[in-house]
């Protein structure tokens, strides 16, 4: 039915892969480092093919520098030299951070994650296993309710203390001079306030 119509060629693959393999990711930089510092800084080891200064975009912060940038280099070879010679330099009052973009730690890679998984039948997250773990906390608080209980009984008589008479107005005669209670008081008994 198309007989005038060509098949459209596909793209050839744009080599996506290899950019990100160029991409370097900079961080820990100094709010104060403008982004044609930091160009100029990158540009001396190497040909530049992208670079993306990232600036808050909204909040209290917004239109300052997020504090690390991105940037791509036309080859791997460039890239490994700026991310070998920059990392750990001081730029301003800070070392910079430079690492791989996107970069994927073993640690922490899809396949790992799904291995360390544990299987349902084996996880406990249900909603009975739940209460049933906030029931046993509840009984132990009721297993110790005791230590928490208050007395209203006093331990001991109002003004029955060696020193209460300090605070009273009035002095019983029956109590020595302040003078010579002082003296019967032991040193570490008086905490001196200063």
């Amino acid at each position: 039915m198309n007989q005038g119509l060509l098949p459209v060629p596909l793209p050839e693959d744009s080599g996506e892969v290899d950019k990100d393999q160029c991409r370097l990711w900079i961080g820990n930089l100094d709010p104060r480092i403008t982004e044609f510092a930091l160009l100029k800084i990158l540009q001396k080891h190497g040909s530049l093919t992208k670079f993306d200064f990232l600036y808050h975009k909204s909040g209290p912060d917004q239109g300052k520098p997020r504090g690390y940038c991105f940037a791509s280099y036309s080859s791997r070879e460039e890239a490994e030299n700026a991310r070998r010679k920059l990392d750990g330099k001081l730029a301003l009052s800070r070392k910079l951070a430079v690492k791989w973009a996107n970069a994927v730690d073993e640690d922490s890679s899809p396949s790992k994650k799904v291995a360390d998984k544990k299987p349902d039948t084996q996880r406990d997250t249900s909603a009975e296993s739940t209460i049933r773990a906030i029931e046993a906390k509840l009984k132990s608080m009721e297993d110790s309710q005791h230590q928490f209980s208050l007395s209203l009984k006093p331990e001991a008589l109002p003004g029955s203390s060696r020193l209460s008479y300090l605070n009273s107005e009035s002095k019983p005669s029956s109590i020595k001079p302040e003078q010579n209670l002082l003296e019967e008081i032991e040193e570490d008994d008086i905490n001196p306030i200063f």
